[in-house]
This record gives C-alpha cells, structure tokens and sequence, in this order.
C-alpha cells in the first residue's frame, strides 16, 4: 500500500469513526434514561458492570492484545436545557458564544489529559498512531449541564450551589487496525450533591468534572486489565 493510499483509507476510517460515534450519541441520549435499555445493540450485547450504566460488547470480543492506546479528540454537547443566559438581567454577565465554546475546549482538554494520566499509570502507552495492538477509543461527553458557569467580570461574585450538574459519557472502543467496534459504555454522573450550599466557581466546576473523568479512565483501566488476566485495578 502506498503512503497516499494508506493517508486516504486513515482518512476514511477516522470520517467513519465520528459518523458511527454521532449515531450512537444520538441512540445514547434515549438511553441515558431508559429503564430498560435494549439487549441488543448495533450487534454488540448489554453485559453487567458495577461501574458504568450500560455496557455493550461484541460477543466473542477479546482484549487482552491490546497494550496502547489511541485517544480520539472528543465531542462535548450541552444539555438542550442548559442555558445560563435565561435568567441573566446584567448583559456583562451573559455568557458568549465564545464562553460556550471555552466551556467545552476545557472539558475535553482535560478529558485527554486525565485518561492519559490513569492509562500511563496503569501501564498502557497513549499513541497518536493505529496498529495491531493499539485500541482506538472515540468518545464524547453529552447532556453536559453546569450549574454554575462562571464569566470573568471585573467585581468579585459568588455563587452557591448544592450540585456542580451533570453530563453523561458515550464512549467506544475499536481494533485500531480494522475498525471493528468491540465495545460500547454509557454512563450518567451527577455532579457533587450536598446537603448544604458550597461556592461554586470554574475551580470547582473543573474539580467535580475531572472526579467524573478519572472515574470514566480507571474503569477503562480496570477492563483492560482483566482482560489480560491482571485482576481488578478498583484501587486506582
């Protein structure tokens, strides 16, 4: 295969992973409330996990030759009811486009870097590239709510709340090789819930956010693991 032609078919594959990734995320946001989620789904078949709500594998799949890791840039989306601006009367403390935007870089920046972090603590290699025993993961964060989005202003403002919000994962993994989908996870977070007010502020926001990110990497950590026949990694 020449280089231009392998350039094109990576090209296809990755076009193709963020198609699939979008159907699934369309089929997620149903199921993310769904009590009785389908057996069956894409081919792939719900199995039980203590960690994350739903999980989807292809029968007869095996992991335990993968010892890398691709990561794919995520996708965030906000909850259709998230909107901030609705009840603000000081034009200075909309949100903008730009907020927004800024909002779900940073989310998914630290997405990439907690999940390198736990998987290079567990012992697998993050890599840019595909191959035999490299597992490509595509993911995105949806139905992402924050309770208290915070806007720079000049004075100094708190706000207090009882729950930093909430965001569900989709997430798949794939042969990085072929391109054949071996698993699929949903899985709903809601954000710290206490009994009194706390601050909240982008600190805070971020901190509940990466507590949800490292919990997501270490079951993923955790599955790779047992796998490959080295027991459960729940203490990480």
């Amino acid at each position: 295969m020449t280089t231009t032609t392998a350039s094109a078919a990576r090209r296809r594959m990755a076009s193709a992973l963020v198609l699939g990734l979008l159907f699934a995320v369309n089929a997620s946001t149903r199921l993310a409330d769904d009590k009785n989620p389908p057996a069956e789904w894409d081919g792939l078949v719900r199995v039980a996990n203590a960690k994350l709500d739903h999980v989807y594998r292809l029968p007869g799949a095996t992991f335990d030759a993968y010892k890398r890791v691709r990561l794919d840039p995520i996708q965030v989306a906000f909850d259709k009811n998230f909107d901030p601006n609705r009840n603000q009367r000081s034009p200075s403390a909309r949100l903008s486009t730009a907020d927004f935007e800024k909002i779900k870089s940073t989310l998914a920046d630290e997405f990439q870097k907690v999940f390198k972090e736990q998987l290079t603590d567990g012992g697998y290699m993050v890599v840019q590239e595909d191959g035999e025993d490299v597992l490509r993961v595509s993911a995105a964060i949806i139905n992402l709510y924050v309770t208290a989005p915070e806007k720079p202003t000049a004075g100094r403002t708190r706000t207090y709340v009882a729950s930093a919000g909430h965001m569900s994962l989709v997430a798949e993994l794939r042969d990085s090789a072929s391109g054949q989908l071996l698993a699929r996870a949903v899985d709903n977070v809601e954000g710290r819930q206490t009994p009194q007010f706390e601050v909240a502020n982008s600190v805070t926001n971020i901190g509940a956010a990466r507590t949800a990110l490292s919990s997501w990497a270490r079951a993923l950590v955790s599955a790779l693991d047992q796998a490959r026949g080295q027991g459960s990694t729940a203490s990480r």
